[in-house]
């Protein structure tokens, strides 16, 4: 048994609150004990004690959506001497990062898949949702010691071509899933609706239904992909058709893609959407109803300019939002720190409080993998995943900290990065 104390803990539950001199106890990659130094102490007295002055314990970052696999595709776009691209095309980045995938030295993919993991764990993530077209992702993040669900990638080809990826995917899925190694689990991650057939998408549904795994995929990001399940037509069509050599469009849908994949029951299949920006009235209820869940990837869409999320209907709706870095696309790359710090300053509407951005980028994210039950809170009976954030301010627990916490934490501020009971980082 361990016990590590700090100045504040933050329990992240739902009514919990945060408490002067915390600490916690945990021993073959469990938590045992929360709360005040003295009450965790008397259960367990003769456990060897770690103390962290103004110093902030709390659970470890969840990212819920990245690809680790395109890290070094996008780290020479971004510029050194600011923090955002000035613009990036999404639909150009769409067709080059596909490109990428087909084409890119296995080796090239390794060292940024690598990179990715270092980052996360520098910054002070225990978890991570990956979607990958890669297999060497499943042994670097069991090797690297990150907690990790993990989305084999479906992607757009010419029918034998998606067959193909469909069957790989499923072989992925077959392999890696593994009882006795829960902290790597697999899902599915047909990459987005307008990239596969509705036959396809169905089956990949029915399956997942059928075995019980996880679905994720990339639905409602952008406007063109509003405009193509409508009417059939934009940039989706004029471009990302014919470059992948597609020469027959769908007739018009009609609908959005949140309605699409609702009535040809994609949802029936537990599913996290990344994107969710372009929502109707009737997409909130639809989404609820299914139980579908939200990654909102904040950076991402400033930089593509997708719009506004509408991060206040769906609170209202009771459907739960968790955030991710999606992609390396800024000189800080996969830091839920800033992304927490843009969800909170621009995007959102409503803007979300400091306290809820840190909410979101925890238990909502842990939420959004399916995980909450494991990870996300510290309390009793959960896996051992929490971080130590050195925080000046660590005495004080009121929404003003919560803002000081969020906006003055970087990769140096994080002390210590524990996983499954595993120390990942300690300074």
């Amino acid at each position: 048994m361990e016990i590590i104390t700090s100045s504040l803990a933050l329990p992240m539950t739902n009514s919990g609150h945060a408490i002067k001199d915390g600490a916690v106890a945990f021993e073959f990659g469990k938590i045992h004990a929360f709360g005040p130094i003295d009450e965790v102490r008397k259960k367990y007295p003769d456990a060897p004690v770690k103390s962290f002055s103004g110093c902030v314990l709390m659970p470890g970052l969840v990212n819920c959506h990245c690809h680790l696999d395109l890290v070094s595709y996008y780290e020479p776009l971004v510029p050194q001497d600011e923090m955002f691209p000035e613009q990036i095309d999404f639909i150009e980045n769409l067709i080059s990062s596909i490109d990428y995938k087909q084409d890119t030295d296995a080796s090239f993919v390794i060292d940024g898949i690598q990179k990715g993991i270092l980052r996360l764990i520098e910054t002070g993530v225990t978890c991570v949702g990956d979607m990958t077209h890669f297999e060497g992702t499943f042994k670097l993040l069991r090797e690297m010691g990150l907690r990790a669900v993990v989305f084999p990638e479906i992607l757009a080809g010419q029918s034998e071509a998606a067959q193909q990826c469909f069957e790989v995917a499923l072989a992925l899925l077959e392999k890696y899933t593994d009882a006795t190694h829960d902290r790597i689990r697999v899902g599915l991650g047909p990459y987005a609706p307008y990239l596969l057939s509705k036959n396809l998408l169905r089956i990949i549904s029915e399956h997942a239904k059928e075995i019980s795994v996880p679905l994720m995929i990339h639905a409602a990001e952008s406007f063109a992909e509003m405009e193509f399940f409508f009417d059939s037509q934009g940039p989706i069509a004029t471009e990302v058709f014919p470059s992948l050599g597609w020469t027959e469009l769908p007739p018009a849908h009609r609908k959005t893609p949140v309605g699409f994949l609702a009535d040809i029951g994609f949802f029936e299949a537990p599913t996290a959407i990344v994107g969710g920006m372009h929502l109707s009235a009737n997409d909130f209820p639809l989404l609820a109803r299914n139980l579908v869940r939200v990654a909102y990837c904040p950076s991402f869409n400033k930089i593509m300019k997708h719009g506004k999320f509408p991060y206040g209907k769906l609170v209202e709706h009771g459907i739960p939002v968790g955030l991710g870095t999606e992609s390396w696309h800024s000189r800080l790359g996969f830091n839920m720190w800033e992304e927490m710090r843009i969800a909170a300053q621009y995007g959102a509407c409503p803007l979300p409080t400091y306290k809820e951005v840190l909410h979101l980028a925890t238990l909502g994210s842990a939420r959004v993998l399916g995980l909450d039950h494991v990870i996300g809170t510290l309390e009793a009976g959960k896996k051992a995943d929490f971080i130590v954030v050195h925080n000046p301010d660590a005495l004080a627990c009121d929404e003003e900290f919560y803002e000081k916490l969020v906006k003055n934490t970087d990769p140096q501020h994080i002390k210590m990065v524990v996983v499954n009971g595993n120390y990942l980082k300690s300074i």
